[in-house]
C-alpha cells in the first residue's frame, strides 16, 4: 500500500461493484490498512459501493469493530468545527442581524 502511494497510483481507485480499497479493508478488519488510507492518503472516508454501502457499514456487517472504532474517531474528528468556524459562523450570523 505505501508504495503504491507512494508512486502517485489514485487511492480511491474503485474495482467493477464500485468498491474502494477502503470498502475491502474495513470488510476484512485490516484496521492499520484503514487508518494508513484515512490519514496517510485522505481518502474519502464514505464512499459508496454499487450497493450503497460505505466502509463504515462493511465493517459492521463483518464485525469488526476495531475498525468501526477507527473510522468513527477519523468522522468525528473531520465533522468536529474548529475555533476559526465557529468565530466566522458567529460573524456571519451577527451580519444577517444588520
Amino acid at each position: 500500500m505505501c508504495r503504491f502511494a507512494l508512486s502517485s497510483v489514485d487511492m480511491e481507485q474503485r474495482d467493477y461493484d464500485s468498491r474502494t480499497a477502503l470498502h475491502v479493508a474495513s470488510a476484512e478488519g485490516h484496521t492499520e490498512v484503514v487508518r494508513f488510507l484515512l490519514e496517510a492518503c485522505k481518502v474519502n472516508p464514505v464512499p459508496r459501493d454499487r450497493w450503497g454501502n460505505t466502509p463504515i457499514e462493511e465493517a459492521v456487517q463483518f464485525g469488526h469493530h476495531d475498525v468501526v472504532a477507527v473510522l468513527q474517531e477519523y468522522q468525528s474528528k473531520q465533522d468536529a468545527p474548529t475555533e476559526a468556524d465557529e468565530k466566522e459562523s458567529a460573524g456571519k450570523s451577527l451580519d444577517s442581524l444588520l
